[in-house]
């Protein structure tokens, strides 16, 4: 297929799908991030479909070009990859790195391809391998190495060591409605999307499984040209909508059914235009395939951790006295906690006595407790002076002090 006659495709494709649907606009409840990418990558990326991160670099596939271009950690504008791989490669969509750096790419003829770490222009697939029937439209690699290939209707799980045309499917998720998306989590949870839903699939999932749960309906936004799919470390889900809004959706963790995303990336700022593949870091960075704007957007997380909690030394301990007359055997010294704990629980007190500079009495008491019971035969004649200090976890704060008066 020529290059004008693929770009038409994917276009009107997605033009019939689109007039085909009714789309409400963006919900009330969720909430829109209108910001700027903080990074924009345009070099030779030029019609990107599908992405991914690893070592830092971003790996790109470019449907039209027919390549898969590697930019070095912290590209941006137009930078020159350091490498491109080319030969075999039949409109690329999805691409993924294993943990050894080989390079794995969907190819619009149905197989995958794949690529030694350092593969560069020229440089023939290690192997290549797949059904060579029906588009393969997304692919990732599972926690245990395995290759999961999203056909239309179906998703391939192939062993880390097939090969060939046909290879052997160790399992197949079935029955799926039609789209483009795979997503598997470090648990192995299968994420696809199916005509305006995503699912989550259980890890064992095989023929026409019943999904987890489905994430569906007019609240949640997602269109049926979803194309990118996506978790982070928190479980939240992320889908890209490829047409209509050029939007991607962030769903809580545990999101099902017909529920309003979180967030909502989109608007003029994002430049987002017809996002294809997506690649969420587990901090929450999000990487887009920016198909339509030629180029690759990083955008910083949607959902910024909050900031570490600055813990302090606790306040003075409040109200502290002493009771019982001069002569009496026994006094009592009592107190209230601190008004500020400091940023953290009060783990106990201590209590010093004092005469001048000779220490009477020291004494280390749990977090409940507020008072203690001095014994004249400890004490000395004359003005004594105790002094009170709480701990947490940061360490000890300021004293608070009580002059009284001891008679022997």
């Amino acid at each position: 297929m020529n290059r004008t006659v693929r770009t038409s495709a994917v276009l009107s494709a997605v033009a019939l799908v689109a007039a085909a649907m009714v789309v409400a606009g963006p919900s009330a409840a969720a909430d829109t991030v209108n910001v700027l990418p903080e990074r924009e990558i345009t070099g030779a990326t030029t019609t990107p479909f599908g992405v991914t991160k690893s070592a830092g670099r971003t790996y790109v596939s470019n449907y039209v070009q027919n390549n898969v271009v590697v930019y070095a950690a912290g590209a941006n504008g137009a930078a020159a990859p350091l490498r491109t791989m080319t030969s075999g490669l039949d409109g690329p969509r999805g691409v993924a790195v294993d943990d050894l750096g080989f390079t794995y790419v969907a190819n619009n003829n149905g197989l995958v391809s794949v690529f030694a770490p350092d593969a560069d222009t020229g440089d023939a697939p290690v192997k290549t391998f797949g059904t060579g029937t029906g588009a393969a439209l997304g692919l990732d690699i599972g926690p245990t190495g395995s290759i999961f290939v999203r056909k239309s209707t179906t998703v391939n799980v192939y062993s880390p060591a097939a090969v060939g045309n046909p290879a052997t499917t160790t399992r197949q998720i079935t029955g799926l409605g039609g789209g483009s998306g795979v997503h598997v989590t470090p648990d192995g949870t299968t994420w696809v999307d199916s005509a305006a839903a995503l699912h989550a699939f259980a890890p064992s999932a095989a023929g026409a499984a019943t999904p987890l749960r489905t994430i569906t309906g007019a609240a949640t936004e997602l269109t049926s040209g979803i194309v990118g799919i996506g978790t982070d470390s928190a479980g939240r889900v992320y889908a890209s909508n490829f047409h209509a809004f050029s939007t991607v959706l962030a769903f809580a963790p545990g999101a099902r059914g017909n529920v309003a995303p979180l967030k909502v990336l989109g608007g003029p700022a994002t430049r987002l235009n017809y996002p294809a593949h997506l690649d969420v870091a587990g901090n929450g960075r999000l990487v887009v395939a920016n198909y339509s704007g030629k180029s690759v957007l990083e955008f910083g997380p949607l959902f910024p951790a909050a900031p570490p909690k600055v813990v302090t030394v606790p306040g003075k301990p409040r109200a502290l006295k002493v009771a019982g007359k001069r002569g009496a055997k026994t006094r009592k010294v009592s107190w209230r906690a601190p008004s500020s704990n400091g940023g953290a629980r009060i783990t106990g007190y201590r209590l010093v006595v004092k005469k001048g500079n000779k220490v009477l009495l020291r004494k280390n008491v749990g977090a409940s407790k507020r008072s203690f019971t001095l014994k004249r035969a400890k004490l000395r004649d004359g003005r004594v002076t105790v002094f009170v200090k709480a701990k947490n976890a940061k360490g000890y704060g300021k004293n608070a002090t009580k002059p009284f008066h001891v008679r022997k």
